[in-house]
């Protein structure tokens, strides 16, 4: 149990709440300008100090936080140095990106990853000339219908279980025109 003399006098320096103010990428820190800027001394800054992850352990993630994102800096005995960032505060300059149950990460170039469990559909909608890649060297399965608007360039063998159709022309079981004995080649397929 914690003596009189380690709790802080003034409680409100173990928490504070302001904005982060820098982002340094490479060393997975910021900074958080707190405190009233009206004050003669505009508010503080703290040191570069961590920020809080969904996780930091064998599974890790990144998400690093942006300038002017809400932010509490939870700093144990009241040393800021000490601090850690938590950062996910909604505000009118970073505003919710949704307003239903349905779960919602918006990127800033407007890329948007979601699930809906009321509708059950999972989307992932990218800007324009933005691409997607699925690296699975143990293969990739989808079960249930694919629709594909656009083109399709495929390196390596396609096999398919049933026929393959073609502008309505069966791969399987499509007839010939123009069939003549011998070594003469047939017409082109027609369409069943």
């Amino acid at each position: 149990m914690p003596s009189q003399e380690d709790i802080p006098a003034d409680l409100s320096e173990l928490i504070r709440r302001g904005s982060v103010s820098s982002v340094d990428l490479a060393a997975g820190t910021c900074t958080v300008r707190y405190g009233n800027p009206d004050d003669e001394d505009g508010g503080a800054e703290t040191p570069p100090l961590r920020w809080i992850t969904m996780r930091a352990g064998k599974t890790r993630s990144w998400s690093p936080p942006s300038v002017g994102e809400g932010a509490i800096v939870l700093a144990p005995d009241g040393q800021v140095a000490a601090g850690v960032v938590l950062v996910g505060i909604n505000q009118d300059g970073f505003p919710p990106p949704g307003d239903s149950l349905a779960e919602l990460i918006e990127y800033e170039d407007g890329a948007r990853v979601g699930y809906d469990p009321v509708a059950h559909a999972l989307t992932a909608i990218l800007p324009d000339g933005a691409i997607a890649i699925i690296e699975a060297p143990g293969g990739l399965t989808i079960r249930g219908d694919v629709t594909i608007e656009g083109d399709v360039s495929l390196q390596g063998r396609m096999d398919a279980s049933e026929d393959v159709v073609a502008d309505g022309v069966s791969l399987k079981s499509h007839p010939h025109r123009d069939v003549q004995a011998g070594s003469a080649q047939s017409g082109p397929p027609v369409a069943g």
